[in-house]
């Protein structure tokens, strides 16, 4: 403490700023740890507390993938001995006509019994809705909505609300408004309460339910009660608590931590860089006082200790920041994860607040302040083994221990061979990741031997563009490769991340034009929700031939999907006119015959599958997939394997009237794909279609072009996180170099005072400093680009196995790598100004003083 006292904190108040910047780095690495992490437990913990509110008193939720089933299984249910209560519930997020209440849970239930499990607490005014049901089910357009939400919006009961239906526009009047608390807490409060068979036509639904709420009689346990529902039902029928419904999120939230833990671990790992270099600063400014205290008799471990201790502080300040930002960040990512729940599952949810789990803080200060103490570490050190004598000297360098670069050498080849063997061998995706690290490590020991060979490059250059000037950049660099190569290594990560990040931008986005030009060949599209992900509203396929008896139009194809649970996985099946699917497009077929696969399709004799699918679930050609559907288990063999971007875990496509038909019984549709004949104007047909159809039902009709507009303005979300990381590439720059050039600056003060004693002049030292920082870039970018080229080839298997199965073209980021490079130069000058004043303007007489 004596020593913290004395010489830390004297040093951190005269170096405040840089101090500052120190702990960015950490900071930054904790607030995306926390900020991710936050962010889907929040958005889980509000799914959660929307399930648990919704739920009531009921023990067992039944459900049949996203179609629902018939109307006739309630009764089946009723009638187990096991069974006290259950009832039918139709639950669906729909866009409130509010934008600024964002989706609004639309609950569908039967008054009449639905009181058994769920409690509504009516406002005065509105008590004999749930007193009489029958007054509910006479008035169909009768809706119960939150106190929360009425206020927001300025309602009372006998209010309107206007929501969009599958009969078009309808006007809703609110008989009742719950007090807070209850099934009232649900969904942030946006929710609202009507008639099940209301719902029904409301959301398009025919005769049927997305699910059953069931309470059993108290002589029986709920392993009995699962028990019995499932002998009767069979296994197209999944039984399960309610709290079973987040375990799909959670599964897409595996997947979700692992790149959270990724991006996550690349900061801290940047970070690492940062503060060790600021160490080495601290080493180097303090060199003269850490030798007074050796001669004093301070011992080795005291002096390690003291830099140690500062290295945890430093992580602790970085982490408490870090927790600060973080929530900032959750606030943001929140929004996306809900938005992600909603496009994969049906489910619309927001988080309201951050939550921050207590282990979760825990482990982010922890991991700040191991990862600082580690940065501190080595100059910690090589402080604790200062010579006193030579500690004292003024103008030393340390060119590093004789030996050094063997031994990196000899470890660096060491990797190399390992990741050769790993990439050779290919056994498991454990093999893999080893070999991907023993590249990363390769690659980090051999960034010192690397900068010393291409900075020899750069010094005949230098020395064109600035004799003087470019040989004392040139030397600097040669005579310190210890000091600059912490800041090489992090620009070197950095822009290796962009550029494998680029790479894999480009080829998924040009896979995605490819895949659009075979899945968007119809001249248009006619949709029941305006994104056509949301899985809500559905045609009734009597609305078929009426498209098709349009004049103009050649061909309507039918599009039904929902999710469907595949080896445990859940994945998007499609059902589609399979019959007519080769007369409209080529398709990318990645295994068997085109013409062939289709006709079996269409004959209910097989299903074709994406390649994500084939390759995330391990199903192949010829293999029989068993699909659980509500008249039981759907057995089709592979046919045909296909390249589909519609779902992440993978797509099954059957064919609509041999299979979705006889086994979903769902006469209902989510998209129509119509051609038209050769010569007739898209704009008339929209316009047509439009006229006769969109005043009497929900209905969104786009031209082909508007559907590509929308799927490419998406995809290039994509390119715009390349860009994201310029700005991190950009920050690792400007925090590394600025505190390189500054030990450099503090370690070359005789050199510069010589220089000037001479005659040199201050814009001469000033871009002595200018050009070590341009050549520090430039050796980072060189090293960043090759190193960014290599992980894109891991990256590209990383995406094929495990994230989403695509198989992607190798992609070269050029107008990335250019754009970068720029960035980062200009960086670089930016970051050399302080320390080039520094050098230019320091006392003569003070650098030449006496040793």
């Amino acid at each position: 403490m004596i020593l913290l006292r004395l010489i830390s904190w004297p040093y951190v108040r005269k170096h405040r700023l840089r101090s500052a910047l120190t702990t960015i780095g950490i900071a930054l690495g904790v607030a995306i740890f926390v900020g991710m992490h936050s962010a889907g437990a929040s958005v889980l913990s509000a799914l959660n507390s929307t399930i648990d509110h919704i739920a009531g008193k009921t023990q067992l939720q039944i459900t049949s993938g996203e179609s629902g089933f018939s109307e006739e299984v309630l009764e089946r249910v009723q009638s187990l001995p096991e069974v006290s209560v259950a009832e039918p519930v139709i639950e669906a997020a729909v866009r409130s006509e509010n934008k600024r209440e964002g989706n609004m849970l639309i609950l569908g239930v039967d008054m009449t019994g639905d009181r058994s499990l769920r409690e509504y607490d009516l406002e005065a005014g509105g008590q004999d809705v749930v007193d009489d049901p029958l007054v509910f089910l006479a008035q169909p357009n009768s809706i119960i909505v939150t106190r929360d939400f009425a206020q927001r919006n300025g309602l009372a009961v006998g209010s309107r609300i206007a929501m969009q239906t599958m009969e078009g526009e309808r006007s809703f009047r609110i008989r009742g408004i719950m007090r807070p608390g209850g099934l009232s807490a649900a969904f942030g409060g946006s929710l609202a309460v009507m008639d099940i068979y209301a719902a029904q036509k409301v959301l398009g639904r025919g005769r049927r339910f997305d699910r059953l709420d069931v309470r059993l009689k108290d002589t029986y346990s709920l392993s009995q009660g699962q028990a019995a529902l499932s002998r009767e039902l069979g296994p197209g029928f999944q039984v399960d608590v309610p709290a079973a419904r987040s375990r799909q999120f959670e599964s897409l939230l595996h997947v979700y931590s692992f790149m959270v833990n990724l991006t996550s671990l690349f900061a801290l790992f940047v970070g690492l860089f940062i503060i060790h270099n600021s160490f080495v600063i601290a080493v180097t400014e303090r060199r003269s006082e850490i030798g007074i205290l050796r001669a004093l008799g301070a011992s080795s471990r005291r002096i390690l200790a003291l830099f140690l201790v500062e290295g945890a502080i430093a992580g602790a300040i970085g982490s408490a920041a870090g927790i600060v930002f973080g929530g900032v960040i959750a606030k943001v990512i929140a929004s996306s994860i809900g938005d992600i729940m909603q496009a994969h599952y049906g489910i619309a949810e927001r988080a309201h607040e951050v939550r921050f789990e207590p282990g979760l803080i825990l482990i982010a200060v922890a991991t700040g302040v191991i990862t600082s103490m580690l940065a501190a570490l080595f100059p910690a050190r090589d402080a604790a083994r200062t010579d006193p004598a030579r500690a004292l000297q003024r103008g030393h360098t340390d060119a590093g221990r004789a030996g050094e670069s063997s031994i990196r050498l000899i470890c660096a080849g060491g990797f190399v061979l390992l990741a050769i063997a790993c990439v050779i061998s290919q056994r498991s995706r454990l093999v893999f990741y080893t070999g991907y690290v023993s590249f990363v490590a390769a690659a980090l020991l051999l960034t010192p031997i690397l900068s010393r060979l291409i900075s020899g490059l750069l010094r005949r250059l230098l020395s064109a563009v600035r004799p003087i000037e470019g040989a004392l950049a040139a030397n600097s660099l040669a005579q310190a490769p210890r000091r600059t190569s912490a800041t090489v290594a992090a620009l070197m990560l950095s822009v290796g991340l962009v550029v494998s990040l680029g790479g894999l931008s480009r080829g998924i986005f040009e896979s995605v034009v490819d895949w659009v030009g075979t899945f968007l060949s119809s001249d248009l599209l006619v949709l029941a929700s305006e994104d056509g992900t949301n899985r809500n509203f559905h045609f009734p396929d009597s609305l078929t031939p009426s498209l098709a008896s349009l004049s103009g139009v050649s061909d309507v194809q039918r599009l039904r999907s929902n999710k469907v649970s595949v080896k445990s996985a859940s994945v998007l099946l499609v059902a589609m006119d399979m019959a007519t699917t080769t007369a409209h497009t080529s398709g990318r077929v990645v295994s068997g015959n085109f013409e062939q696969m289709y006709r079996l399709g269409a004959e209910g004799k097989g299903a074709v599958i994406s390649e994500n699918c084939g390759l995330l679930q391990h199903i192949g050609m010829g293999d029989t997939l068993e699909i659980p559907s509500p008249s039981g288990i759907v057995r089709l063999p592979v046919v045909g394997i296909v390249t589909d971007y519609l779902n992440q875990s993978g797509t099954v496509f059957v064919d609509y009237k041999s299979v979705y038909l006889p086994f979903w019984q769902d006469p209902t549709v989510d998209m129509y794909k119509v051609y038209l004949k050769h010569g007739t104007s898209a704009e008339d047909v929209k316009r047509e279609i439009q006229a006769a159809f969109a005043q009497q039902r929900r209905m969104f009709v786009m031209l082909n072009r508007e559907v590509r507009v929308r799927v490419m303005s998406n995809t290039r979300q994509w390119l715009g996180l390349s860009y994201i990381q310029i700005a991190v590439a950009i920050l690792v720059a400007i925090l590394g170099i600025a505190n390189t050039l500054l030990v450099s600056v503090t370690d070359r003060r005789r050199e510069f005072a010589t220089l000037r004693a001479v005659g040199a002049f201050r814009n001469q030292i000033r871009h002595s400093v200018w050009l070590e920082a341009a050549s520090i870039a430039v050796i980072g970018t060189v090293l960043g680009v090759v190193f960014g080229a290599i992980d894109l080839l891991y990256e590209r298997e990383m995406v094929r196995h495990d994230y989403a199965g695509l198989s992607l073209n190798y992609r070269f980021p050029l107008p990335l790598v250019f754009v970068l490079s720029v960035s980062v130069f200009f960086a670089a000058w930016f970051s050399s100004l302080a320390a080039s004043e520094i050098a230019a303007r320091s006392s003569i007489v003070e650098a030449l003083e006496y040793e």
